[in-house]
């Protein structure tokens, strides 16, 4: 019947002192009950208050409630709500089917639907309007007041019409959670329990107006109403302000006297916890007298410095978050063990739980520190639940990979991960998707594949197909209702074994001390059955699509949370500052203390802005607090966390933020400094731990790995060296220690194959393309890896860039076959004929091509069209450069090996072993007269290859002289008798250049075309080559450049240095230098030469794009590891050393001899 307010300053004892009270009074009168009601999350800390005050060691006529549990009570005494209560899971679900509904009548919400994060922020708005008490017509006046406003006034619209439909859709089944305070106002009157009853609220800031609704039955009812006020008794006397430190608390005071004084109940005179004590010092505080002058001048004004040095309060700053934590776990070690603190006398808070929360409890585990976090686990990533929305993704999506592959590895589907692999493989390299290809045998391979894997992979096609295909025959057949959705999946988790498998990971944490993890596994199965319940209640009949099931499942799975009790008694608290609840507490941490984290950035204010919730304020309409609002709430939060501390208070901020970027100080750090002058910032990191107190169940040894890695280029310090004495001298750890130390001061040694390794891995006879010796020479080790282990990238059903230069070439190949066959040739082909025939090779090639990959996508038929495109440009090109000379293309895609007997392509390196060299040379054109033969090679590259002969004297760029070598032993064959002459060897980059606008456009175009590679130096070749060159003499035409070739004249008619030629005895001096190569490779081959030398050339390096360099670890930087440096030269000096080389070679000698 009356209301009494227990007022005092944070840590003035008022709960210490109410519980007392109602201890003794519980014990006096056993027929009166004693409700204690605290904030939700407090109830367990308040039991166990209470408990250990009283006398008995027991509650007895006492009961410790929230509002929630208190509504409970009533309902269980009186009745008056027989509905389910909708929480917070079911808001989300109901909401996300009545916007999908709604969506035609919307005005602004109707494309936010998808939008992540909505269905969230608007439970959240529902949430608030409910428990804010703000009814539909007071929204419809408020909408009327915005016609000014045109987007708050839309928004408005919306709001009113979900919430109409959101109404409608519960009303007579069930209740929010924010209504159950007023479906127990309606009752409470019939309560006997009440009225027998001396309530007490403690733990509490503020109230809502549906608590002060409740709160003002309460205190009619009752016999007695006491609540704990957190207040200096001096500011009481100050009129009250919004920006003031205990505004929430005058507030709060205020609104409850204004209620007893409307409603004629009795108020009595407060009582101060701290009156009963003869010093002013709160009791808390006692041994502290800087903790207390903290509390008495924290965001006071004005406020009084505290002058005397202390070391109860400091503050440190560290690099980043990490840093911060593990200087956090150092000072926790040094209280346990140099203090005598236990770890619940320990706890940290935070302004970003979900950060800080991860980081603590990964470091705190490391360091075998026993920490409960007070924050909700989600369960999205929870194995069981991506199970579940994995296989309706393989439904909804028809089998697609990432659907497929989410669900294998998930960790409760029955295929081994081994099996996994192999079957991911595949599928990755043959780019299987949908149901009917998952249905029926696989019978392709892909590169590197024996045939006879097939067979099992099949196996294990077959058991992923048996065990997904039940629920894909349910689900994939027309629109279901949701009980039929949700029934399909308990019948799928059933024949899996989920709860079974759930039951096993939980006790495999327990056994590995990780009881968080253990805890989410066995709840999560009855969370998840729990929501299907819940489906199957709100929405069981609704006729829906698969897709739209998924995203209610969705928005109900994104609200489900795992709630975590501690799970055991002495164990650190972490916490965040305005939900955490903290009792009796030695030392508090206090980290993150940064800029954006205190005060917390704005972020987006959910579906109404701050200034919308302003207007909604100056219409008298009460809502959750704006932003300016809320940083003066945080301000009391902080207040409330920073004085809770009887010994100790530590505040810690970083120098980086999670992206390594900047990040300051928050403004307490200021604030408090002025209250201290003499408090320092203290700079933390490695150099300053204490061996003592790093060594946890790994944290020591991280310390120590890391030195080790650093002990080659830094001096070691002594607590580094105390560190690696601890454990080298523990024989548990020596084995592991010692193997750190040769992995530390391992140094690369060419150590390479033996003979008869090497022969048994590659064989007698070397066969393969040119390219494999050119790898040879930029990498041994990357050749061994490659031919003699045979290691290759997964394949993957991609395309690449040689998938389009195949598609090039084989365009080509097919025209120039087409060509063949007809009644024209390169010289007289009609340009609509050639594009036609261009456009009908590349499509032929496409679908022809082995993975058909082209025609598997839109992306991938549009590179076709781009491919189309500039085939018929070259097509172009090349029947230009070939009008322009007398040389004629006599074979296309030429094939040639050493297996056909050609002495070019053998290389005998012993009597039993050898090279036999194979290749195909993509062009080769001649021009005959009676005495003799020219030879040009040509080879297309669709990337922007530039014949360089340096790379040529390193082995690196070998290719076309080899195919010149051929070619020639070919001619030889067919024109015996003539002299078959090398004319040049040529690149030729497939391209569709643009070029300035000109005049001559396709005369631009051709020069931007122009092969490069090396012309035979001889006039009359040149001149055949390109017919500009030719003149009435025998000279060559002067000032002329080559659209054709890489050569130029100046005016007397000689070729410039820009242009790239030589003489025939040249030529043939690098066809012989070229082969005598390619024969010390074999032999270092087949000598089982593995070293990890890789080349460098200038900028340019083996390891630029090599594939391997996982497996070599090549590193500059370490021992026994170093590039083999290849010197620059210039073209005169390459020329000099290969024909110093080639002594043989000279002018005259016969060609029988040169072949040899």
């Amino acid at each position: 019947m009356s209301l009494q307010f227990v007022i005092g300053r944070s840590g003035s004892g008022k709960s210490y002192q109410l519980y007392k009270e109602i201890i003794a009074k519980s014990i006096q009168n056993e027929d009166t009950n004693y409700l204690v009601i605290v904030p939700e999350q407090f109830t367990l800390q308040t039991q166990k208050d209470i408990v250990s005050q009283h006398p008995n060691r027991g509650t007895m006529n006492i009961d410790i409630l929230s509002f929630k549990r208190l509504a409970y009570r009533i309902f269980d005494e009186v009745g008056g709500n027989d509905k389910p209560v909708l929480e917070d899971t079911g808001k989300s679900m109901v909401l996300r089917k009545i916007v999908a509904l709604k969506k035609k009548e919307l005005e602004l919400f109707n494309h936010d639907v998808q939008k992540q994060g909505f269905i969230d922020e608007l439970k959240s708005l529902i949430s608030e309007i409910y428990q804010y008490s703000i009814s539909i017509p007071v929204l419809e006046e408020m909408k009327m007041a915005m016609a000014n406003k045109p987007l708050l006034h839309g928004k408005l619209h919306d709001i009113i019409i979900i919430y109409k439909a959101f109404k409608e859709y519960l009303d007579k089944k069930y209740i929010t959670a924010e209504e159950i305070l007023d479906v127990l106002c309606e009752v409470i009157d019939q309560s006997k329990l009440i009225e027998k009853s001396i309530i007490c609220l403690d733990g509490f800031t503020g109230f809502t107006p549906a608590q002060y609704k409740l709160l003002t039955l309460l205190i009619k009812k009752a016999k007695k109403v006491l609540i704990t006020i957190t207040i200096d008794k001096k500011e009481l006397e100050i009129p009250d302000e919004e920006y003031q430190l205990f505004h929430l608390s005058k507030k709060t005071i205020k609104k409850l006297t204004d209620i007893a004084e409307e409603e004629d109940m009795e108020l009595d005179p407060p009582l101060f916890a701290d009156e009963s004590s003869p010093v002013t010092i709160p009791y808390r505080y006692r041994n502290s007298p800087a903790l207390a002058a903290l509390e008495a001048n924290l965001f006071r004004y004005p406020s009084k410095s505290f002058e005397e040095e202390q070391e109860n309060i400091s503050i440190h700053t560290a690099r980043d978050i990490r840093q911060e934590i593990i200087f956090v776990i150092q000072e926790i070690n040094k209280l346990v063990r140099e203090k005598g603190y236990r770890y619940q006398d320990i706890a940290v808070v935070t302004g970003d739980i979900a950060s800080y929360g991860r980081e603590l409890r990964r470091e705190f585990e490391k360091a075998g520190i026993p920490c409960f976090i007070d924050i909700k686990r989600e369960v999205l990533s929870n194995p069981f639940v991506e199970m579940i929305r994995s296989a309706l993704d393989i439904v909804q999506n028809n089998f697609d990979y990432e659907s497929v592959f989410r669900y294998l590895r998930c960790g409760l589907a029955n295929i081994e991960t081994a099996d996994v692999d192999i079957l991911e493989n595949y599928v990755i390299a043959l780019g299987i998707r949908g149901y009917m290809k998952w249905q029926n045998n696989w019978t392709r391979v892909y590169r590197g594949q024996q045939q006879g894997e097939l067979t099992r992979i099949n196996e294990i096609r077959q058991a992923f197909y048996d065990e997904i295909n039940p629920l894909y025959e349910v689900l994939s057949d027309r629109e279901k209702t949701v009980k039929d959705y949700t029934l399909a999946l308990y019948d799928f988790g059933v024949k899996m074994e989920a709860a079974e498998k759930l039951e096993a990971f939980s006790l495999t944490f327990n056994e590995k001390n990780q009881l968080g993890a253990a805890k989410e596994y066995e709840q999560i199965y009855g969370i998840v059955m729990e929501l299907f319940d819940k489906l199957a209640e709100l929405l069981g009949d609704e006729v829906i699509s698969l897709k739209e099931y998924i995203e209610v499942l969705k928005a109900g799975l994104t609200e489900a949370k795992v709630g975590l009790i501690p799970p055991g008694l002495d164990q650190i608290t972490v916490g965040d500052i305005e939900r955490t609840r903290l009792k009796d507490i030695k030392a508090l941490f206090f980290v993150g203390v940064n800029d954006g984290i205190i005060p917390k950035s704005n972020g987006n204010g959910g579906i109404l802005t701050d200034m919308e919730r302003q207007v909604f304020l100056d219409h008298k309409i009460e809502m959750a607090p704006t932003i300016r609002q809320a940083g003066f709430t945080e301000k009391f939060y902080l207040y409330l966390n920073m004085t809770k501390p009887q010994d100790r208070l530590y505040i810690t901020f970083s120098k980086l933020d999670g992206d390594g970027k900047s990040v300051r100080p928050s403004y307490i750090i200021e604030t408090i400094r002025k209250l201290f002058p003499k408090l320092k910032i203290l700079d933390e990191d490695m150099e300053k731990e204490d061996i003592s107190h790093i060594l946890g169940n790994n944290g020591g040894m991280d310390y120590l790995i890391d030195g080790l890695r650093k002990y080659p280029y830094e001096d070691t310090t002594d607590l580094w060296n105390e560190l690696f004495s601890y454990y080298y001298s523990n024989e548990e750890n020596k084995e592991l220690i010692q193997n750190l130390i040769q992995a530390v001061f391992y140094v690369n040694k060419e150590r390479g194959l033996s003979k008869q390794i090497a022969k048994e891995l590659y064989g007698s006879s070397l066969t393969g393309s040119v390219t494999r010796f050119e790898q040879y020479a930029a990498c041994a080790f990357a050749h061994y890896i490659s031919y003699g282990l045979e290691l290759m990238e997964r394949q993957e059903y991609r395309l690449a860039i040689p998938d389009i230069g195949n598609l090039f070439h084989n365009a080509i190949e097919l025209f120039s076959r087409k060509m063949a066959g007809s009644e024209y040739n390169w010289h007289t082909i009609p340009d609509n004929l050639r594009e036609e025939w261009g456009s009908q090779c590349v499509r032929e090639a496409a679908d022809g091509y082995g993975n058909s990959i082209f025609g598997s996508s839109k992306r991938y038929q549009y590179i076709v069209k781009r491919v189309e495109r500039i085939t018929k440009r070259t097509l172009w090109a090349l029947c230009e450069q070939i009008k322009r000379g007398d040389f004629e293309p006599i074979g296309f895609e030429v094939f040639f090996s050493g297996e056909n007997e050609l002495n070019s392509l053998k290389i005998d390196l012993s009597e039993n072993e050898g090279i036999r060299l194979l290749g195909r040379i993509d062009r080769l054109d001649t021009y005959e007269d009676e005495d003799k033969l020219l030879v040009k090679v040509i080879d297309y590259k669709s990337g922007n290859t530039s014949f360089d002969l340096l790379s040529v004297y390193y082995g690196l760029q070998i290719q076309l002289a080899v195919y010149m070598n051929a070619a020639m032993e070919l001619m030889e064959r067919e024109h015996p008798g003539k002299d078959i002459i090398p004319a040049g060897i040529l690149y030729y980059n497939i391209d569709d250049p643009l070029v300035v606008k000109s005049s001559h456009v396709e005369d631009s175009i051709l020069k931007e075309l122009k092969m490069n590679g090396i012309v035979n130096s001889s006039g009359e070749v040149i001149k055949h080559m390109d017919n500009s060159f030719l003149s009435e003499g025998e000279e060559l035409r002067p000032s002329v450049k080559s659209d054709v070739i890489p050569v130029e004249t100046n005016k007397d008619g000689y070729p410039t240095k820009r242009s790239s030629i030589a003489d025939r005895h040249k030529l043939k001096a690098v066809e012989k230098y070229v082969k005598d190569t390619v024969y010390h490779y074999g032999n270092d081959i087949l000598a089982g030469k593995t070293d990890i030398k890789p080349y460098q050339m200038g900028k340019r390096s083996a390891c630029d794009y090599c594939i391997y360099n996982s497996i070599c670890g090549f590193d500059s930087k370490l021992n026994g590891y170093s590039y083999r440096n290849l010197a620059s030269l210039s073209a005169e000096e390459v020329w000099d050393k290969i024909m110093k080389q080639q002594k043989t070679v000279k002018e005259g000698v016969d060609k029988d001899v040169l072949d040899q």
